[in-house]
C-alpha cells in the first residue's frame, strides 16, 4: 500500500469514525508523570504519519512541541465525504508528542518506506566508513551554498544494485508503459552484503571499495515514493557520486543504504 492509498484510507476512517485500534495509540496514563522516552537507533529513520487533531492542530504545532527546525510536510487524505490532514514526521518526532502530551488519544500510523532526509547544510547522508559528511569541512561554508541532490531534486539520478536492476521489475514497480533504460555504472564506498540470505544490501566501506551495479533517472517524487516503499524502512536514501561507465561521467545521485545490522 503505498502513501496516497493509506491517506486515502485514514480519510474514509475519519468519515467514519473508526476507532480502529490499530490505528490509534492511547495516551491517557490515569495522570501519571510520563517519562522523558528515549529514541532507538531505527526511530531516526522511521516515518510516521499523525493526524493533525486535537493539540496538533497544525505543521507549526507539531514543530513547537517536538523542538524541530522547521514545520513537518503536510499531507492530505480524501475520502468521498471528508478529508483528513496528516503530517509526515520522524519516530522521534513522534517519541517527542508522546512525552510532551501524554493525556490526549492521537492517531498515528507507521509508514514501511525507506527514510530520504537529505540535509540542507552538510552532504549527510552520504555513502562511505571514511567519510564523515558532518564534519566541518562537509558542511556548508556559506549561506547559498547547494549541497546536491537536494531533497526535491527531480530528474535525479539513483544507483540500484539489487532487484531493480532488472528493467521488467523497475516498469512494474513504477507502472511504466515501457521498459526502462538503465545504465551500467559504480559507486565508491561502499559493499554488498546479504541480509535475510536472498537480499543485497548495501552498506559503508571504505574509498577504495567499489559496488558495480546500474543507474536510472528517476523522473519524479511519486516514483521515488514507489521506490522507497519497495525498499521498505529497512533502507535509507544516501547521496553518493555514480559513475556512468559508457559516457565516464560522474553524477551526484541517490542510492538505498542498509540500515539494520546484519
Amino acid at each position: 500500500m503505498d502513501l496516497l492509498t493509506e491517506l486515502e484510507s485514514l480519510a474514509i476512517d475519519a468519515e467514519n469514525e473508526n476507532n480502529n485500534n490499530t490505528l490509534k495509540i492511547s495516551l491517557v496514563n490515569d495522570n501519571r508523570p510520563t517519562p522523558q522516552l528515549k529514541p532507538q537507533k531505527r526511530d531516526y529513520t522511521t516515518n510516521y504519519l499523525v493526524k493533525l487533531e486535537g493539540p496538533l492542530a497544525s505543521p507549526s504545532h507539531i514543530q513547537k512541541i517536538a523542538g524541530l527546525l522547521e514545520p513537518p510536510l503536510l499531507k492530505t487524505g480524501e475520502g468521498e465525504l471528508s478529508s483528513a490532514t496528516f503530517c509526515l514526521i520522524k519516530g522521534t518526532t513522534r517519541l517527542a508528542i508522546l512525552s510532551a502530551l501524554p493525556n490526549y488519544t492521537l492517531t498515528f500510523i507507521h509508514v514501511n518506506m525507506a527514510d530520504k532526509h537529505l540535509s540542507n547544510y552538510s552532504m549527510s547522508p552520504y555513502i562511505g566508513s571514511d567519510i564523515d559528511p558532518t564534519l566541518p569541512h562537509h558542511r556548508a561554508q556559506s549561506m547559498d551554498q547547494l549541497f546536491l541532490p537536494t531533497q526535491n531534486q527531480y530528474p535525479v539520478w539513483y544507483f540500484f544494485y539489487g532487484t531493480l536492476t532488472d528493467p521488467e521489475t523497475l516498469a512494474r514497480k513504477l507502472s511504466l508503459p515501457e521498459l526502462p533504460v538503465l545504465r551500467r555504472a559504480m559507486v565508491k564506498g561502499g559493499r554488498i552484503k546479504m541480509w535475510g540470505g536472498k537480499y543485497k544490501a548495501l552498506v559503508d566501506s571504505s574509498s577504495s571499495s567499489i559496488v558495480d551495479g546500474w543507474a536510472y533517472e528517476v523522473s519524479s517524487e511519486e516514483e521515488e515514493e514507489q521506490l522507497r516503499y519497495y525498499e521498505a524502512d529497512e533502507y535509507e536514501v544516501v547521496r553518493c557520486e555514480i559513475h556512468i561507465v559508457d559516457s565516464g561521467h560522474i553524477v551526484e545521485g541517490l542510492s538505498f543504504r542498509f540500515i539494520d545490522d546484519l
